[in-house]
């Protein structure tokens, strides 16, 4: 093949990644500010201290899924562990 050709491939191909890179960073950013105007419009019907034991609820929600999710990993580890201690089938 022509090695112009497969630069300009190439180059089309890193710009392409490129593109869609950014456009995925706008597509978050977007979702963000959505998330955070629809939160804070929730949150405001309440009193701020209410609004405040409402996302500390959450937040209490989401560190027991991570303590879940740690222990999970540790198992695997262990799982893992023991299989490459075992010896190997001929």
């Amino acid at each position: 093949m022509n090695p112009a050709f497969l630069a300009t491939i190439i180059r089309r191909e890193n710009t392409m990644a490129e593109e869609a890179r950014e456009q995925e960073t706008r597509f978050s950013d977007q979702m963000w500010d959505w998330r955070n105007t629809v939160t804070d419009r929730f949150l405001g019907l309440f009193p701020r201290r209410t609004a405040e034991h409402l996302v500390n609820a959450q937040k209490e929600g989401l560190l027991a899924i991570r303590s879940l999710l740690d222990r999970g990993i540790e198992v695997l580890e262990g799982d893992l562990r023991r299989v490459s201690e075992r010896p190997s089938r001929q």
